[in-house]
């Protein structure tokens, strides 16, 4: 059984869909001319098959491995010669890494399409497990040493469009019953989201009220990302283009709390607009997987390289 995230897929059911998806292929086979799509379709179905008969993510749990309450402590963040392909056939998505990023630290990641920002947030999660070579460590502990389901609950972070749950506003801040009402409403105050949901019925019970996830906005949702994070107190945070969906408005509040609740938090933002990365203490720029320019925005704007020239050529 793998678990991901809050969800777990049962062996039996990845058994399930192989054999309908050996049944469909044999069936198809049959067929003199085939398709372009169809084509692609069985090649799709080959790929899940090699997926479905390894265990790409490891152990969930690893007993003699296990990281203490509250860690990590302090939120150091380190690169050592790290490289990743997605494909053992393919360039590298990220090469020759290395990259020290101190507790508390605000880092900005930027860079074109493909340059590899976001490969960075994934290896870091641990969301990529084969073709990759050299380490990472969080407070000088090497992150592969942990299972992934010990290791990804203690890092934060807030994708593009944050996940929403059917059910109650509590489920939805709280849906493995970790935390009590007054830590939820602490959060939703913080967040300027309690006034606009007292308008529900005894909105934190599971019974009485139902949420209606789809008339939220975009930077509703984001909030309620944040409300999640500042309750698990993570060390350290993703924010993988977090405001790319929301007014201008709603993007200035996320950045303020941020500022304001995560100061001792070591914080990666991918950015969408390079106005929310102006603040950071550095800032990374990234192209074809490596890391071009690094350094404060005033040093890389006087360099006058590829940051500064992101900058000419954004809205910003």
């Amino acid at each position: 059984m793998s678990k991901v995230g809050l969800y777990t897929i049962r062996t039996s059911d990845i058994a399930e869909f192989y054999q309908n998806c050996n049944s469909m292929g044999r069936k198809i086979s049959t067929i003199s001319a085939l398709p372009a799509r169809t084509l692609e379709l069985l090649a799709n179905i080959n790929e899940f098959r090699n997926l479905a008969e390894r265990d790409p993510e490891g152990p969930y749990v690893v007993d003699s491995c296990r990281p203490p309450a509250h860690w990590p402590p302090n939120g150091k963040v380190e690169f050592r010669d790290f490289n990743m392909k997605y494909s053992a056939n393919l360039g590298y998505a990220l090469k020759n890494i290395n990259l020290t990023i101190n507790p508390g630290e605000k880092i900005g990641i930027v860079g074109r399409t493909g340059a590899g920002k976001s490969s960075l947030a994934k290896v870091l999660f641990r969301l990529v497990h084969e073709n990759i070579s050299g380490s990472i460590l969080i407070d000088g502990q090497d992150i592969s040493e942990f299972g992934v389901g010990d290791y990804r609950p203690q890092l934060g972070m807030i994708p593009q469009e944050s996940t929403m749950l059917e059910g109650s506003i509590r489920r939805n801040l709280d849906p493995l019953n970790q935390f009590d009402i007054e830590q939820m409403w602490a959060s939703l105050i913080k967040c300027n989201m309690a006034k606009s949901l007292m308008a529900y019925h005894n909105p934190m019970d599971d019974e009485d009220n139902k949420f209606d996830t789809d008339s939220i906005s975009s930077g509703q949702q984001q909030l309620f990302g944040l409300c999640r994070i500042i309750m698990r107190k993570q060390k350290i945070i993703v924010l993988d283009e977090a405001t790319a969906n929301v007014d201008l408005k709603t993007d200035k509040m996320v950045q303020e709390l941020i500022r304001k609740e995560f100061n001792d938090c070591t914080v990666l933002t991918i950015a969408h607009r390079l106005e929310t990365i102006m603040n950071s203490d550095r800032i990374i720029v990234m192209d074809k997987g490596t890391i071009a320019e690094i350094g404060t925005p005033n040093e890389l704007l006087a360099e006058d390289g590829m940051f500064a020239q992101l900058v000419k050529t954004s809205d910003f």
